[in-house]
């Protein structure tokens, strides 16, 4: 559905190579298979809360930049808010460069790699 849908930047990091910064638009799709038993009100689930819970999940990450906490070739640093601006995420990269982010438009996310693949697999772990 169109309304599964989030718009993140990121660039993607693995020892020896880095991407340019750049954004995508995503799309998320939930498969649910059930068995063959149905709770006694007719469903198998409620739909409405796979909906609401893939909602918010798609929302949290909407119009961020995407940081992968558990980089294994990223310096990353999240800086306090000293000045009440909402702090700053430092993150320098294997070759040295750095980039700057006002910390309200980063999504700090437990992955390695920001991925398609592991988008998936944390969006995963959250509807559940």
């Amino acid at each position: 559905k169109d309304t599964f849908k989030f718009n993140a930047a990121h660039f993607v990091a693995y020892p020896g190579f880095r991407e340019r910064l750049h954004g995508h638009c995503y799309r998320v799709s939930v498969k649910l298979l059930g068995g063959h038993q149905i709770g006694g009100d007719g469903y198998v689930l409620d739909f409405g809360c796979v909906k609401s819970v893939t909602k918010d999940v798609c929302k949290k990450l909407n119009e961020y930049f995407v940081v992968p906490m558990l980089s294994d070739v990223l310096t990353i640093v999240v800086g306090e808010d000293k000045d009440n601006n909402g702090g700053s995420v430092t993150i320098t990269t294997e070759e040295g460069s750095t980039f700057v982010f006002p910390r309200q438009d980063c999504v700090l996310m437990p992955i390695m790699h920001s991925t398609a693949e592991e988008f998936a697999i944390y969006i995963y772990g959250e509807i559940l």
